[in-house]
């Protein structure tokens, strides 16, 4: 099964046109998060609708959840949409180690 990791894979697979790849990079660290599901459901070979019929919603809701800016996730959707493509979600809190080395 072949692995997308970014935007950049998914328009060379022909997945997404040049202009939808621009777009999710102009975009930036502004969806991150849904980018990074949005590849990991296609790396497992899942449509929108079988994501939904998983989640018990419509392929209309997913298509608007993948849509969606970072800031305007819930982790319960991220939760049950991670559910739906096998998937795990794992938080971490606390401060990162910012000593030189």
């Amino acid at each position: 099964m072949t692995r997308y990791r970014n935007a950049e894979d998914l328009r060379k697979a022909g997945i997404i046109s040049p202009e939808t790849a621009l777009r999710v990079r102009a975009a930036g660290v502004r969806t991150k998060v849904i980018t990074d599901l949005v590849c990991q459901r296609l790396s497992a070979g899942l449509s929108q609708k079988d994501v939904a019929r998983r989640m018990d919603r419509t392929q209309s809701w997913v298509s608007k959840f993948e849509d969606r800016l970072d800031a305007e996730l819930t982790l319960g959707d991220i939760q049950a949409y991670c559910q739906a493509i096998a998937g795990g979600l794992a938080l971490e809190f606390g401060r990162r180690d910012r000593t030189a080395a």
